[in-house]
């Protein structure tokens, strides 16, 4: 099995967990800015470790204004994702992410670094029914009107959009992945500290008990994982690869829950995956003819 799809995999698993990491630090009473400054700062300390114990952590003006530039078009997606998150039903949401890698791909349109072509296209309208077979079949409804917030949350994807293009067109000349994702980590944390130190200082009422913290802890823990794996695609693969992942952390949500929960499984995730298999099939077979 090729590593890059090791890779996308494991991206896939680790972004099934993310909407569970959302809701339980969200019920502990997590403020945003404490997520993203914390989360931030942990997982980019433990990135750095390695080349530093290796001696190959070389933060040179290339790599700090990459991870300077990943984190500020981080920040805003991922704050808002945690924002709409408690504000959208978990089927309007997962829907709406679900259409992450179409903007993607309009974006590697209008920049030149995808051509238009029906077989990416319609991998992409399999992509989406694959999110969409599994949701709506888990029993819940999607609301009947549109509100706002989920108007707004649109925003999420279509934002996303542009960190991942800008994180695989500015890759910096002969950069690792640990090095890499410890900048961007650091910088994600410290842009947010003055954020948090305006809406939600530690010392405020609006921050939860010390105990609460072991949910961005094990956040931290999972998040380093899945910052390697991102950066090891956007670097190989390039954005709209990667952003594929998406969809198989939609059925990786509810094999989570199988797992963790005892949830009972049903012929439909079998349905969503082999859909899945297929819009993956349309969007690779075809090779990239620009990087």
């Amino acid at each position: 099995m090729p590593v890059h799809l090791l890779w996308f995999i494991t991206l896939g698993c680790f972004w099934g967990l993310t909407p569970s990491l959302y809701k339980l630090m969200g019920e502990h009473g997590l403020p945003i800015t404490h997520i993203i400054v914390y989360t931030g700062l942990i997982v980019g300390v433990a990135l750095a470790l390695v080349p530093l114990a290796r001696g190959r952590l070389v933060m040179n003006r290339g790599v700090m204004l990459y991870g300077l530039g990943c984190a500020a078009l981080l920040n805003v997606p991922f704050a808002m994702s945690l924002f709409f998150s408690r504000h959208v039903a978990a089927t309007e949401y997962a829907l709406i992410v679900s259409t992450a890698p179409f903007w993607n791909y309009l974006l590697a349109l209008a920049t030149g670094r995808e051509i238009a072509h029906p077989r990416r296209i319609g991998g992409l309208m399999v992509g989406f029914l694959s999110s969409a077979v599994l949701i709506l079949s888990r029993g819940e409804t999607v609301g009947s009107g549109i509100s706002l917030w989920v108007l707004a949350a649109f925003a999420v994807p279509i934002v996303y959009s542009a960190y991942n293009w800008f994180a695989a067109a500015y890759w910096p000349k002969n950069a690792d992945i640990m090095t890499v994702g410890a900048a961007e980590s650091v910088f994600s944390g410290l842009l947010a500290i003055p954020f948090m130190l305006i809406l939600a200082p530690p010392w405020s009422e609006a921050s939860p008990q010390l105990s609460a913290y072991w949910t961005a802890g094990l956040a931290s823990l999972l998040w380093i994982v899945e910052r390697i794996a991102f950066f090891a695609l956007i670097r190989e693969k390039g954005a709209f690869y990667t952003i594929q992942a998406i969809y198989v952390s939609t059925p990786a949500a509810v094999l989570w829950a199988i797992f963790i929960f005892g949830m009972p499984a049903d012929p439909w995730i079998w349905v969503s995956l082999a859909i899945l298999m297929v819009a993956l099939w349309l969007n690779n077979s075809r090779r990239r003819v620009l990087n």
